[in-house]
């Protein structure tokens, strides 16, 4: 519970401090309402002072109570507001090299699943404090009836919690290894999901993915689960019962003390197992609470901090690659493939083709000349100026791009400008699409579209960018021979005749004419047509 108020301290100081004091003052009506019970019962007559103590304090624990967990309620929406919109910062700001070894599972697990675990945990803060506060004040009542069985149950409770903490190493690693499990539960889980046409299409196929794959990851994380909740159960369970333990020794093991002074002590015990329990069944949940705040911390860690949005650097007259390499590793038998050293020079008002086979580095090319990875030696200038690591972030905002890999968003962009909806219905009508999709407030009315479709509004989407150069990954390779012929005939020129640079990789050979320059990879390096026939 200390990482969680912690969290929550430095999130926000006064909305936690307030929440937190309310919790103390719910917790000390309760702990005033055992008291007022306990003095009743020992007066020989009915007090009406008693009375209005006992329904004040009644009164002042569920006002409190509610009005504190309202509150964090709030606060912890605030917070957990916060946190996602940080990480999303981070997350745009990290390398897309440290995405891509961090993993997109691991990334969506921590950003969904591990943010409302700890939310939820945070929501039984006030039950704890004010249940621990309410066993505080009782404690504190009981050593001022009768020091010495306060001294009793309290030696009692310390070994019995003691216990506890040796007993709980064990739920705790399993919780842990939970963790895991159910990172792996998700990946699967989304492989089945995005590859259901090609499992649906082998029927034998996918009865061996769910039961050999889906089966045994669902029944390890059952496993784990089980495990780790019914240990909880049996060390909770031993915990709650140590309180008629301790019941016990008082009754009947403590020599010298009186029936009537046991009755406090005895009401008290009993009046504090409910909040007891209140606490130990609350502990499965704060401890994967911590695991997730963990996972959250350590992404958080593994992610770059957030910088402001830099304008984007103007562009010219040309782009040039100097001895550009990157390496990443392969299945091959030396496991690494380098890309490069590639001289290459993109001028505005120029289309280029980068044709190659599978595997000769086009997208990594690609990757490299947009920004999105950083050259391992050798260096890009904008206009002769170098591309430095503190000007990457500007330098990839004069790119519009259409991935192969890419996706598509509701949102279009431009939101900004009074005209972006007008022009968008134009560029849909353009790239006749204007019979499948809408435009309303600035979103797309679908994006359940075909792939060659759905391209089709990516590159509506490069269109309102409007940056000064335009990459596509294999954009035409989906497209009907009637659109694709529009791509390069009438779509590319247009876009050079508006002083765009433009850089596409494809297969169409048949196309290649359209080209002002037409460069080929084999085996990660730009080679000539005479190096080729060689």
């Amino acid at each position: 519970m200390n990482r969680m108020l912690v969290t929550l301290f430095r999130a926000e100081p006064g909305g936690a401090a307030l929440s937190v004091l309310a919790s103390l003052a719910s917790g000390a009506g309760a702990a005033i309402m055992a008291i007022v019970i306990s003095r009743a019962l020992e007066a020989d007559s009915r007090s009406a002072v008693l009375a209005v103590a006992f329904f004040a304090a009644a009164a002042m624990h569920f006002t409190l109570r509610v009005f504190s967990e309202v509150w964090l309620i709030r606060l912890t929406q605030r917070v957990l507001l916060g946190m996602r919109l940080a990480l999303a910062r981070r997350l745009l700001a990290t390398p897309q090299i440290r995405l891509q070894q961090i993993g997109r599972q691991p990334l969506l697990t921590i950003l969904t699943r591990d943010m409302d675990t700890f939310v939820n945990a945070v929501q039984l803060v006030p039950l704890l404090i004010g249940n621990l506060l309410l066993v505080f004040g009782c404690f504190a009542y009981l050593a001022w009836v009768d020091w010495q069985i306060c001294v009793a149950v309290f030696a009692c409770l310390l070994i019995g919690a003691g216990l506890f903490k040796l007993a709980e190493r064990r739920p705790i690693a399993r919780i842990f290894r939970l963790r895991e499990e159910i990172d792996q539960l998700y990946t699967r889980q989304r492989a089945l999901i995005e590859g259901a046409k090609e499992l649906q299409l082998n029927g034998p196929r996918g009865a061996h993915y769910i039961d050999r794959v889906i089966g045994p990851a669902a029944a390890r994380v059952a496993r784990e689960y089980a495990g780790a909740m019914s240990s909880y159960i049996w060390v909770v369970n031993i915990g709650n019962s140590l309180f008629y333990l301790v019941i016990g020794v008082v009754l009947f093991l403590m020599p010298g003390v009186t029936m009537r002074d046991m009755l406090p002590a005895v009401l008290l015990m009993l009046y504090l197992v409910r909040p007891v329990s209140e606490v130990m069944i609350s502990l499965p949940a704060i401890r994967q609470s911590v695991v997730a705040l963990d996972r959250i911390e350590q992404l958080q860690a593994e992610l770059d901090p957030a910088a402001a949005l830099p304008p984007p650097l103007q562009l010219q007259d040309r782009i040039v690659l100097c001895g550009v390499t990157h390496s990443y590793m392969t299945e091959a038998e030396d496991g690494v493939f380098t890309l490069g050293p590639i001289d290459l020079v993109l001028r505005r008002g120029e289309v280029v083709f980068a044709a190659g086979g599978n595997g000769s580095g086009k997208t990594t090319l690609a990757m490299l000349l947009c920004g999105l990875y950083r050259p391992e030696s050798g260096k890009i200038e904008v206009d002769g100026l170098p591309v430095t690591e503190a000007m990457q972030a500007s330098y990839r905002q004069i790119f519009s791009a259409v991935f192969s890999d890419f996706h598509l968003f509701e949102q279009l962009p431009g939101s900004d400008d009074p005209e972006m909806e007008a022009k968008a219905r134009h560029f849909i009508a353009l790239f006749r699409m204007s019979h499948k999709v809408t435009v309303r407030d600035g979103c797309l009315s679908t994006t359940s579209l075909s792939t060659g479709q759905r391209k089709r509004l990516a590159l509506v989407s490069a269109y309102l960018e409007d940056r000064p150069v335009y990459l596509f990954d294999e954009w035409a390779a989906d497209q009907d021979p009637v659109f694709k012929a529009v791509f390069y005939t009438e779509l590319l020129p247009e876009l050079k005749a508006r002083g765009k640079a433009v850089f596409v990789i494809t297969h169409d050979d048949a196309y290649f004419g359209c080209a002002d320059r037409v460069v080929k990879l084999v085996d990660g390096r730009i080679v000539q047509p005479e190096q080729e026939a060689a």
